[in-house]
């Protein structure tokens, strides 16, 4: 018997919405302490990248090096696959100017691992750093506890360098989410946290004209769409 018009349409609906159902990511981990977070999280949730691409690492030196790379999750920084075929975490970070994976392009902030430049404005960038930050024990989570500062110590305090959690106390589950800071990377590539003072002080000769702006625009530092809006104009200043 055939189908109608109408029916197909609703079985087309129905497969759409089933692959992008399954094409999300999920925001929220919860993962037994002491366990290895790659039997817990799947590939394309840990890594930026759904494979190893082909990477460069400019040294201050003026050396570069080539490998295959992918900016990691769970560390917050980009690995690196070496001869033997070992993923590995870079140990040279202050020699290292910036790293390119594919077109993708990091610089590494101390403290922050490695922050992603996604859009010029100008010759001052801005920056992202996507990760996933430790809310607590699972009955205390709370999202709105953790400020960009104290998630991004809480998470290096409880993942090795192998990605691995550190031994934690009792035997509870933790919980993990999805999260992105951003950065301002200015004309000397140096690379700081998204705040008002910040973006007056990249912009200092324009002060007067980005304060009135900011004063006149709700204008959040943790919303993406929020600082392209801000870099667009101030960069329009110069």
């Amino acid at each position: 018997m055939g189908l109608t018009m109408k029916t197909w349409f609703a079985i087309a609906v129905l497969i759409m919405s089933g692959n992008s159902a399954f094409a999300q990511t999920r925001d929220v981990y919860r993962v037994k302490t002491g366990s290895d977070v790659s039997k817990v999280i799947p590939f394309n949730e840990r890594y930026q990248f759904d494979k190893f691409q082909d990477g460069r690492v400019l040294f201050r030196s003026g050396k570069i090096s080539k490998a295959k790379m992918n900016y990691s999750l769970v560390h917050g920084e980009v690995l690196f696959i070496d001869a033997k075929k070992d993923t590995l975490i870079f140990n040279d970070s202050e020699f290292i100017s910036k790293i390119f994976v594919g077109d993708s392009l990091y610089y590494h902030l101390k403290g922050h691992g490695h922050v992603q430049a996604i859009e010029d404005f100008g010759g001052t960038k801005l920056g992202r750093k996507q990760f996933l930050v430790r809310l607590g024990k699972e009955k205390y989570a709370s999202y709105d506890q953790y400020s960009a500062t104290s998630a991004i110590s809480s998470y290096s305090s409880f993942i090795n360098q192998n990605g691995n959690f550190q031994a934690l106390e009792g035997n509870e589950k933790v919980i993990l989410r999805r999260r992105a800071i951003f950065f301002l990377i200015d004309k000397n590539e140096r690379v700081l946290m998204a705040s008002r003072p910040n973006l007056l002080r990249i912009y200092a000769n324009n002060k007067k004209q980005l304060n009135a702006y900011l004063k006149d625009n709700a204008i959040s530092f943790e919303k993406e769409e929020d600082l392209k809006k801000a870099l667009a104009f101030a960069s329009s200043l110069e």
